[in-house]
């Protein structure tokens, strides 16, 4: 039996302590951390704790931790995207394979820097396109690589964004002004690009783009809307943004997982639904209703440090940037964007993302000349079916949703990490390499500018840049 792989993490925050520390919590045969590197010493010192790391790896920064000589077999870089070009390239000039958070940077220049180091260095890039490992999109990859649709004539893709991730990343978070982070097309849908890159297995020769900043803006505020929703907002009741009703009340997550699992509610009954020990009782057998009673995690658990608390919650949202109105906020990316593309064989496609979704989820449709594949993966529910031109019996394929699982984007967490030690083993190719992942970038980076200059992007020409 292997010994696990020692791993030096650089970011203890939500991706770094909740989807791959939790992994190695699951799977200590796999992976140790043995060295955390994180500013922050709250989550420096929770994650030392859950990984038993002594006090001499624990790190205020990557800097110091790579100044600390080769203290573990692999990095996993979970660093704020304005921070991984710089901590990259040092982790990979010391020699460390690595596991990087998408996006590679927040630049095209830092973006291509990131992955010609690591090839010069012969050095192991993994981005997390965590979504190549969901059964789902390797379902659909499978159909599509298997002729079953005949020649794929188009795909429409649909990011559907919803409307409290919209406001929580992209309007009051860390993802809300271009001069501070990625473009939005590129924070949010280098996973859909590298989608459309892996079924098809060919390279966009043409793209344009178009979309903006549509709600979002100071004119749309309710009449008499404070810069504060904890300062006496007159339209509290009814505004969807309201910060209170979503990181206190958690009333987006609640309204998912009862509209997802209506039978287990009506089993449970409303009588107990009064009684708080018998819910605890119950949570700790049923994962949906351990969130709707007990539920601390995102977004409410990167707002704070201690997210059980409702009064601390408050407090940050009275204080802090996650408490203002979303029509006075400083930002600025788009929160609606379509993306046309065609493919070397002529096959074309549409990329729809857009921060107003009821619910957090892609839809796809791709149309053959044999059948048509329709597909949802959502919080709530993840299913496909293919329809057959010929009128055979339609196909359905249903999947676990985010609700009933317990690791990550429907699986795609575990899966990415599983396959990174195999990878790292050299039991196993990687899915993804770091030049298939600076494809979706640079189609990404393409859109943005073709969005901006209103132009038709030829990405050959685009590439030799």
């Amino acid at each position: 039996m292997p010994e696990p792989i020692r791993i030096l993490l650089f970011g203890a925050g939500n991706r770094g302590e909740g989807a791959y520390g939790q992994y190695a919590l699951q799977h200590p045969d796999e992976v140790r951390f043995v060295a955390v590197a994180d500013p922050n010493p709250t989550r420096r010192a929770r994650f030392a704790e859950a990984h038993h790391i002594p006090r001499e790896l624990q790190f205020k920064g990557w800097g110091e931790a790579l100044a600390a000589g080769r203290i573990a077999d692999t990095v996993i870089n979970a660093t704020q995207d304005q921070m991984h070009h710089e901590s990259a390239l040092a982790a990979l000039d010391a020699g460390y394979d690595m596991l990087l958070e998408k996006p590679i940077a927040p630049t095209l220049q830092e973006t291509v820097e990131i992955v010609q180091k690591a090839e010069s260095a012969g050095c192991l890039l993994m981005v997390c396109h965590v979504l190549r490992y969901t059964d789902f999109f390797q379902k659909v990859n499978q159909i599509v690589k298997s002729g079953r649709l005949g020649q794929v004539v188009h795909i429409s893709h649909s990011e559907n964004v919803s409307y409290f991730h919209m406001a929580h990343s992209y309007v009051r978070g860390n993802w809300r002004n271009s001069d501070l982070s990625a473009p939005m097309i590129l924070a949010k849908c280098c996973h859909d690009l590298d989608l459309l890159y892996w079924f098809l297995g060919e390279k966009v020769t043409h793209l344009s783009s178009s979309g903006g900043l549509r709600h979002f803006r100071t004119e749309n505020a309710p009449l008499g809307a404070p810069e504060r929703c904890t300062d006496g907002c007159p339209a509290a009741g009814t505004c969807p943004y309201f910060a209170p009703r979503i990181y206190i009340e958690n009333y987006p997550i609640k309204k998912a997982v009862s509209e997802a699992h209506k039978s287990v509610l009506r089993w449970i009954g409303k009588a107990s639904l009064r009684k708080p020990k018998l819910m605890r009782m119950v949570g700790k057998l049923v994962p949906p209703v351990r969130l709707l009673t007990e539920y601390s995690g995102w977004p409410r658990n990167t707002i704070i440090e201690n997210p059980e608390s409702d009064k601390a919650v408050l407090d940050a949202l009275r204080l802090g940037p996650y408490g203002r109105c979303v029509y006075h906020c400083d930002n600025n990316v788009v929160d609606h964007q379509v993306v046309n593309l065609t493919f070397e064989s002529g096959i074309t496609a549409t990329l729809t993302m857009h921060g107003h979704s009821h619910e957090e989820g892609r839809s796809l449709r791709i149309d053959g000349s044999q059948a048509t594949l329709l597909g949802k993966f959502s919080y709530s529910q993840a299913w496909l079916e293919v329809h057959d031109h010929a009128l055979a019996p339609t196909e359905r394929y249903t999947f676990p949703s985010e609700v009933d699982q317990t690791a990550g984007h429907g699986g795609g967490d575990a899966g990415l990490m599983h396959q990174f030690v195999q990878a790292l083993r050299g039991d196993h190719l990687p899915l993804t390499s770091a030049r298939d992942s600076l494809e979706s970038h640079l189609m990404a980076f393409a859109a943005e500018q073709a969005r901006k200059d209103r132009s038709v992007i030829d990405m050959s020409a685009f590439r030799e840049q």
